[in-house]
């Protein structure tokens, strides 16, 4: 949106980095751009765009063991959740078993550095879950990362300009 008064203007999420499937994608789609024979002046459909921003980063607190899968560990995630990068959760979604753990263990904080994990999860008889629809982007499995940086960011829908 920064460009758009400027240029047209994308991002590309090719997924992981190193990915040959995720280069050619992009390579494909760059090369599909600037083989364009005019930019349309008509605006994009509706149905043909999904405009999201990023509204949360979500974090595990250093005093929390993690893992996934079956592990014996404070915040056991699902096996495969990094699949659930830009897919549409439903609220309830199960995303890890928790094991001793009284309360919210993930520290999630809006763009404005509010804190703010019970808008987004809700702990459910030792299930963290969705407490309502949303996008997960960048999800990890890499330990490293999640204690450098994050575990991965929230995303919601941005309605389109007018």
């Amino acid at each position: 949106m920064a460009f758009a008064s400027l240029c047209p203007a994308v991002t590309v999420e090719c997924g992981k980095v190193g990915h040959s499937a995720g280069e050619l994608h992009v390579r494909e789609f760059l090369d599909a751009c600037l083989h364009l024979s005019d930019i349309p002046a008509h605006p994009v459909a509706p149905h043909d765009v999904d405009l999201y921003h990023t509204v949360a980063t979500v974090r595990v607190p250093r005093v929390f063991s993690f893992g996934f899968g079956e592990q014996p560990v404070d915040i056991c995630f699902i096996n495969d959740l990094d699949h659930l990068n830009f897919r549409e959760l439903p609220p309830g979604t199960t995303l890890a078993r928790l094991n001793g753990v009284d309360g919210m263990p993930l520290e999630v904080v809006d763009e404005q550095g509010l804190e703010v994990a019970q808008r987004f999860f809700r702990v459910e008889s030792e299930l963290l879950r969705t407490h309502r629809a949303v996008m997960p982007a960048m999800l990890t499995l890499d330990e490293r990362v999640i204690r450098q940086d994050c575990l991965g960011y929230l995303m919601e829908r941005y309605p389109l300009p007018a």
